[in-house]
């Protein structure tokens, strides 16, 4: 047998965090947050009176709205990422997992 076990109860946490959707749920916001950040964007650039599309975008970027939604578009993706690297860590404790139970097996059918 191989000296690296993982033990069954973080197989166990590793799968109630791929089962929980709290990834999906933080890569919908992101997503949510990723349009929000361009429609404000949008918006802003349209109520202004500048004549060149370069200085309304320019208005837009500076404006305290889209500042706003940078900033909630990085707590959002702080998250985001936060949840992801979280289930891929949790893959990976599985993967291992799995690797290793197939590597017993193995040793098993050959002693």
């Amino acid at each position: 047998m191989s000296g690296l076990q993982i033990p069954d109860s973080h197989v166990e946490h590793a799968l109630g965090i791929l089962k929980d959707g709290d990834s999906a749920r933080a890569r919908a916001a992101h997503e949510f947050a990723e349009k929000q950040l361009k429609t404000v964007l949008a918006k802003v650039a349209q109520q202004s009176n500048a004549k060149a599309v370069s200085e309304r975008e320019q208005h837009a970027l500076a404006s305290p709205e889209y500042e706003q939604a940078l900033r909630d578009y990085k707590a959002v993706a702080e998250l985001y990422y936060t949840a992801k690297d979280r289930r891929d860590a949790a893959e990976a404790i599985i993967s291992a997992w799995q690797t290793i139970n197939a590597n017993n097996r193995a040793m098993e059918r050959v002693r």
